[in-house]
């Protein structure tokens, strides 16, 4: 009993690193900019979209609002535009965030958890990549925390990007076709989301 209490206090305490690494930039920076900057093209629709794809891929380095950036053009350019730049926004932050977990944080993971326990999480997450991931992507900063680690417990960018691509196109439909209602409505619909996947992914893990 003492040693699994040991073990989920130094997992506990480095996903919670990683998550302080993600919220680091929004301390330091702010995320103002990010709305200022998309009203700087919003009589364009696809130089607003490829802003919006820019700062999506930079969402994992930077203090990047994702949900409301996808909400934003999808208000002002469009549900179908809000949704193609979501995807592709938000898959192209995966592969960057896949990166930097693989790379960075991987050499992080050692000095918080031995060789046993990165093996036992490197094989939990082998086995439920798929909706722990797709559960996670509606949900601020768990959204990059679980990329970033599933990448340092040395999963293949190639299928973190496969497994969330599906899911990334719901979260950016979900946004940008909330948007074209109202704002009262889209805030609505991103705490549903995040509740939603939360809720299911505690139903997915009942068996463990």
């Amino acid at each position: 009993m003492l040693g699994f209490s040991n073990r989920l206090v130094r997992t506990t305490l480095f996903v919670l690193v990683v998550m302080a690494l993600v919220c680091l930039p929004f301390a330091i920076f702010g995320e103002e900019f990010v709305l200022p900057l998309l009203e700087t093209r919003v009589q364009q629709a696809w130089t607003l979209s490829l802003i919006a794809v820019a700062l999506l891929a930079a969402d994992s380095v930077a203090p990047i609002p994702s949900s409301l950036v996808i909400l934003f053009v999808g208000a002002k350019a469009g549900p179908l535009w809000g949704f193609a730049a979501g995807t592709v926004g938000l898959s192209l932050g995966v592969l960057a965030a896949a990166w930097l977990g693989r790379h960075a944080v991987g050499r992080l993971a050692p000095r918080f958890l031995p060789d046993a326990e990165l093996e036992r999480l490197r094989r939990a997450l082998h086995e439920r990549l798929g909706v722990t991931l797709a559960c996670f992507r509606s949900i601020p900063v768990l959204a990059e925390t679980s990329v970033l680690v599933a990448a340092a417990m040395g999963i293949p960018p190639g299928r973190i990007f496969r497994v969330t691509l599906l899911p990334n196109a719901i979260v950016a439909a979900v946004y940008a076709f909330a948007a074209d209602d109202s704002l009262a409505t889209a805030g609505l619909t991103l705490a549903l989301t995040a509740l939603g996947s939360w809720l299911y992914w505690r139903w997915s893990q009942r068996g463990r």
